[in-house]
């Protein structure tokens, strides 16, 4: 049995829909870690609660993460100079 084109176009158009919101998540959680350890969580605090995370990976995850929401900022096109 061979899927119509158009079902392969519907369902291409929601795999991709999809993926983008996999990558935003996980934008996200990078960004969360982030700002946890800000708000001075430790590593441990941060793994136990993520789970399946080590503690020792949550300081290049926290790096990403101000990464990632520096770029956001920077992003929105907000200046401070009048």
């Amino acid at each position: 049995m061979s899927a119509s084109r158009q079902m392969r176009k519907s369902w291409g158009s929601k795999l991709e829909k999809l993926t983008e919101a996999a990558e935003q998540a996980q934008e996200d959680l990078l960004v969360g870690i982030y700002e946890a350890r800000q708000a001075g969580l430790s590593q441990a605090d941060v793994a136990y609660n993520i789970g399946g995370v080590s503690p020792t990976g949550i300081k290049s995850k926290e790096e990403k993460g101000k990464a990632i929401l520096a770029r956001r900022r920077g992003s929105k096109g907000g200046s401070s100079t009048p």
